[in-house]
């Protein structure tokens, strides 16, 4: 196999990684019917709705020059958390879409509506203790890009991920476009607060809550959802992970702090999906024990998630009355 076939081959996995469409999918086909199997059965009017932006900044920087980006005062990250620069990131990535404005690629990761060929370029970098990466450092899976030879102004859009983990795309963190520039501009770029990177809304109180028996049986059945929580289509196969959470919280307090609703938890309980559309919610793993069971003087929520997609919004999120 030849290095064109191998780059091609390699942004496949790319895209699965990012969640992001191929053109031959078609977003307003229905998905295949499935006969339901569980004892609670999930629809489209139990999910929650959620809305959000991005704004990422923009560095204005020297073109066909191996410039650098930095964050070494980086403390918060897109969602407001709390980041330490050194030791949450693991990685750092450069992806390249030739034909797309920044507009566009923000509209795209906020919406997961980015098309495989849209991405030209994915390179990667992990920094270890350092908190800068230069474009000379970025490899094509190990292998010398030379990147820079091809940052030059007018030739497509850049933009830069910090991650935590390694996996591609996953666990993104903190996000900036390099936008190579002609004349005299600057050969390097800092990363400050990602605080105002991530505008959102979300919707708790208008949805179908979703009954459940206290003691069970709980197989929990997805296969008639149709719509995610952003509007778009649900695509059953990329859940990977569910997540059954209590709160000693009003759901006003969850919907108003959203993007900490797994932080807030009293108590929460996870299952790793491998396929399918139904997992007896007895299967989860807490901290300290399995799920044991639901009680009346709690606020209970479920959550279909997609860990490899860019937004890290549940696909499918509800409010669970036992």
């Amino acid at each position: 196999m030849g290095p064109e076939p191998a780059r091609r081959l390699a942004l496949l996995v790319v895209f699965g990684a990012l969640g992001c469409t191929t053109p031959a999918e078609d977003s307003d086909s229905p998905p295949p019917e499935a006969a339901p199997t569980g004892d609670v059965l999930l629809v489209d009017a139990n999910n929650y709705s959620y809305t959000g932006s991005l704004n990422a900044p923009s560095f204005a920087l020297a073109e066909l020059t191996s410039v650098t980006l930095q964050w070494p005062e980086l403390r918060t990250d897109l969602q407001c958390h709390a980041l330490d620069p050194i030791a949450d990131i693991d990685n750092t990535a450069l992806l390249g879409f030739p034909y797309l404005s920044e507009t566009e690629v923000e509209q795209g990761l906020s919406d997961d509506s980015l098309a495989q060929v849209d991405l030209g370029v994915y390179l990667s970098y992990e920094p270890g203790d350092t908190t800068s990466v230069s474009l000379d450092q970025f490899t094509f899976f190990g292998t010398e890009a030379n990147i820079k030879d091809e940052f030059y102004e007018g030739h497509g859009t850049w933009l830069a991920l910090l991650t935590t983990g390694t996996g591609v795309a996953v666990g993104t963190r903190m996000l900036a476009f390099l936008t190579p520039t002609a004349g005299d501009a600057p050969t390097s770029a800092v990363l400050e607060d990602g605080c105002p990177v991530l505008d959102f809304s979300a919707d708790l109180e208008s949805l179908v809550v979703t009954p459940v028996l206290k003691d069970g049986p709980w197989l929990l059945d997805w296969s008639a959802l149709t719509v995610n929580g952003k509007g778009g289509t649900f695509e059953p196969t990329r859940v990977d992970s569910l997540m059954v959470a209590r709160y000693d919280l009003p759901i006003s307090e969850l919907q108003d702090n959203f993007l900490d609703i797994e932080a807030l938890a009293a108590e929460s309980w996870t299952y790793t999906l491998t396929a399918g559309s139904a997992v007896d919610l007895g299967a989860l793993e807490g901290p300290s024990a399995p799920f044991p069971g639901f009680d009346d003087d709690s606020v209970w929520v479920l959550a279909l998630r997609c860990g490899s997609c860019p937004n890290p919004a549940p696909l499918f999120l509800t409010v669970l009355v036992p």
